[in-house]
């Protein structure tokens, strides 16, 4: 095949992966949805039922796929897998906890800083060196990050803000971990997140007395939120991730932190916070910096 064939089918490539990614944003922003059809259910009950969705959305990927069971997957990446696993619960734990307490605007601006917040984890566990760009990029994310937590202050909703620059915390923790062992196949871990997820979300719905299987509408809304926006995303995103460069992804994949205050503000009303919409901007500005400088520098030599 000619250079100009392989060129073009490399492009081809690349935007077929764009394409996918920026379906699997868009498949995840619907989570904000889901949880508001969901008004009686408190957030470890959502969280149950959400989790439960993933599970068997990875479980079936892994049957299709012929490999062999997650948990004897993840039992052999040892402590990262542990780690990306407990990492992601605290994460998904955090970022439904903050949207039931705060705007879902609020929660998905605080947690696209996982990026930036990655960064700084990656320079400290990692020596991964952070240019002059990068540097002014992380310090742009935290500007954006304190005038939506300042403005908490005045409307009330400094502790679902907290949750979700913990959601951002666990995300970034995650994503550093998987640069331990980069060439590994880390879906058993989401999988893995899912159960414990569900295993903790029902022993608290247990204790507390709450009711699992009621009301119905509510579960199906949950499972929906699990299986259906995360899974059809995590598929999309598995789907493009290898044809699109670390820094793309991270920028493709804001199509969540976009949409997802656009639908429930078109479904329910719901209406951010100018502080909001202001830090949010500064936010996905750092967002992209960071990505454009990633994209320009070479590969640290902490993630090989």
């Amino acid at each position: 095949m000619t250079a100009l064939g392989l060129d073009q089918r490399s492009r081809s490539g690349f935007l077929r992966g764009a394409l996918y990614i920026l379906l699997a944003g868009l498949c995840w922003s619907f989570t904000g949805v889901f949880l508001r059809l969901a008004p009686h259910f408190d957030s470890w009950q959502f969280l149950a039922w959400r989790s439960f969705g993933i599970a068997c959305v990875f479980a079936i990927i892994a049957r299709v796929r012929g490999q062999g069971p997650p948990l004897t997957r993840l039992i052999a990446m040892g402590r990262a897998g542990a780690i990306v696993t407990c990492a992601l619960c605290v994460a998904s734990v955090g970022f439904i906890v903050a949207m039931k307490a705060t705007t879902v605007a609020n929660a998905l601006f605080l947690s696209s800083c996982s990026p930036l917040l990655a960064a700084i984890l990656g320079y400290f566990f990692l020596r991964e060196r952070l240019s002059l760009w990068q540097a002014s990029s992380v310090a742009l994310g935290l500007a954006g990050l304190a005038i939506i937590v300042g403005g908490a202050f005045e409307t009330g909703n400094l502790a679902g803000n907290f949750s979700a620059v913990l959601a951002a915390l666990g995300f970034a923790t995650a994503s550093v971990s998987m640069r331990f062992g980069p060439k590994r196949d880390f879906s058993p871990a989401v999988f893995s997140y899912g159960i414990l997820t569900f295993a903790l979300s029902t022993i608290i719905c247990i204790g507390e007395g709450a009711p699992l299987l009621s009301p119905p509408s509510e579960v199906l809304a949950a499972l929906a939120g699990g299986f259906l926006a995360m899974g059809l995303g995590f598929t999309f995103f598995l789907r493009g991730a290898p044809a699109v460069p670390a820094a793309g992804q991270t920028v493709l994949v804001q199509t969540e932190t976009i949409f997802g205050p656009i639908w429930v503000w078109l479904a329910f009303g719901e209406t951010p916070a100018v502080t909001t919409l202001i830090g949010g901007a500064v936010i996905l500005a750092a967002v992209i910096s960071m990505a454009a400088a990633g994209a320009s520098a070479p590969m640290p030599t902490g993630a090989t």
